[in-house]
């Protein structure tokens, strides 16, 4: 195990460090917008003074304190601080187990061989801080559980799923703490944008968030409106399949946009409901984890935009549930959890990277093998969700921080 802890972080060190080194200077990535954004509000405008700035306002404000650096300095600093959020997260997951040396090595091989955090901590994104959030809020109890699920919401919407686990455990105490933290984290900042400029309140182009057929959203509504537009085979692909990647390409017409929003609402409502009624409409501390993992992965599948390194978000319910799986020597399970990891993020990849570098660039050239492997993840994510709804009916292995043992109550 020791030689396989070893293997890990090598290749941890290689995929997510050595790797990614090369693009960390002057180069625009995604941590270009939040850079930008955040020296609007250090200047006291509005964030979405950038019209390509489409996330939360919380995101801005938090990363004012790098406004004032260059942007190279920043995106260092974030480089590093991402890395270090996703280490605290493996640590939390590691104790929440149990610790020990098998449970070292089911965190380790989740952080290692996931694929989508290399992709995440490249682009800059939120997806480190994220995880390090739900893996608090997954293994945590009270104002600290709801504080966490408040933070992850106010970054990104699909952590807000996590709302229901709240509110199913009926914790009072966690109801206050996720309160307080949508009133800092979210009202607040909305309340100063909408004082500072009341017509740049809002992003350029909010309809953008209702959906997109483009190949790197791994989503159930985005491969339903990619079903809707198939490209011939040996011609260009469609518009919204290759551009769709930003409010600028954003291009649906009303009627789809319905259906993706659709879609998404019908995805989530049966999952929700299928949570509800599993767990009686209450959720015992055992079953916590285990139903906030679900909530995250049909969150990832039914968001109407779900970029590919928003898969980095099932780390902490991969990690939770191959853990559970090799701790009771249940190797068919081991085995399911494996081959779910890799469809969600690796195998597709590696797929659709070598079809890219066949045909060098985004063709129609086999329409078949694009739509397959980018319905592939969401179809995983669904599967995994359903995997781990089993698990809330079941004995949960792991107490939140601060609680006494588990009961039924």
């Amino acid at each position: 195990m020791w030689l396989f802890l070893a293997l890990s972080a090598g290749w941890y060190l290689n995929e997510n460090l050595r790797e990614q080194l090369s693009g960390i200077g002057d180069t625009p990535s995604d941590f270009t917008h939040y850079y930008q954004a955040a020296r609007h509000v250090a200047e006291g405008l509005s964030p979405y003074s950038d019209s390509s700035y489409d996330y939360p306002p919380a995101v801005a404000f938090a990363l004012t304190p790098l406004a004032r650096m260059d942007y190279v300095t920043a995106r260092r600093i974030w480089f590093a601080a991402s890395h270090v959020f996703l280490l605290l997260a493996a640590w939390v997951m590691w104790r929440a187990v149990g610790g020990g040396l098998l449970a070292a090595c089911s965190v380790a091989f989740v952080w290692a061989f996931g694929g989508a955090a290399g992709e995440s901590i490249s682009l800059g994104q939120l997806g480190p801080l994220l995880v390090l959030l739900l893996a608090l809020a997954y293994t945590r109890a009270s104002a600290a559980q709801g504080i966490s699920v408040g933070m992850g919401l106010a970054l990104k919407l699909i952590p807000g799923l996590l709302v229901v686990a709240v509110l199913l455990r009926r914790d009072w105490r966690a109801m206050a703490g996720l309160a307080a933290a949508v009133v800092v984290a979210v009202l607040v900042p909305s309340a100063a944008i909408a004082h500072w400029n009341a017509r740049q309140a809002y992003p350029v182009r909010a309809d953008y968030w209702m959906g997109t057929p483009a190949i790197l959203s791994w989503s159930v509504p985005s491969a339903v409106l990619r079903a809707m537009d198939p490209p011939r085979r040996g011609d260009k692909l469609p518009h919204g399949w290759e551009f769709g990647n930003g409010p600028e390409g954003a291009d649906l017409s009303r009627g789809r946009r319905l259906v993706s929003v659709s879609v998404a609402a019908g995805i989530l409502l049966a999952g929700i409901g299928a949570l509800v009624f599993l767990c009686r409409g209450r959720l015992r501390a055992d079953q916590v984890p285990w139903a906030a993992a679900a909530l995250i992965s049909l969150g990832v599948a039914a968001s109407p935009i779900s970029w590919t390194h928003y898969q980095v978000l099932q780390y902490p319910g991969l990690a939770l549930l191959l853990h559970q799986a090799l701790s009771r020597r249940a190797w068919m399970l081991s085995g399911a959890t494996l081959v779910l990891g890799g469809l969600l993020y690796p195998i597709p990849v590696a797929v659709l990277r070598a079809y890219y570098r066949q045909f060098g660039a985004w063709t129609a050239a086999s329409p078949a093998t694009l739509y397959v492997w980018t319905s592939v993840a969401p179809l995983a994510a669904l599967v995994l969700f359903g995997v781990l709804l089993f698990y809330v009916g079941q004995d949960g292995i792991l107490r939140p921080s601060g609680t006494r043992p588990w009961s039924a109550k």
